[in-house]
């Protein structure tokens, strides 16, 4: 499959597919880096836990931010 039809099929997922896709590809790189980078994300997504459960942050709908950001790209 050629790789602009592949970008054209990839572009027509929902954003929770494209994510998915997103860290396959990621994962299929250098797995050193990878490590590093998910050792980052995890300690990222418990500190934001943290700050959850604690009241500091509120949540967000991710379908209602995507469209928000989506929109504020003009897209």
């Amino acid at each position: 499959m050629e790789s602009v039809t592949l970008a054209q099929e990839v572009l027509r997922l929902s954003p929770f597919e494209k994510a998915q896709m997103i860290d396959a590809l990621w994962q299929s790189l250098d797995s050193a880096e990878q490590k590093a980078v998910d050792r980052a994300w995890l300690a990222e997504s418990q500190d934001r836990l943290k700050a959850f459960r604690a009241g500091e942050i509120k949540p967000l709908d991710g379908e209602a931010t995507i469209r928000a950001i989506a929109a504020d790209l003009g897209q």
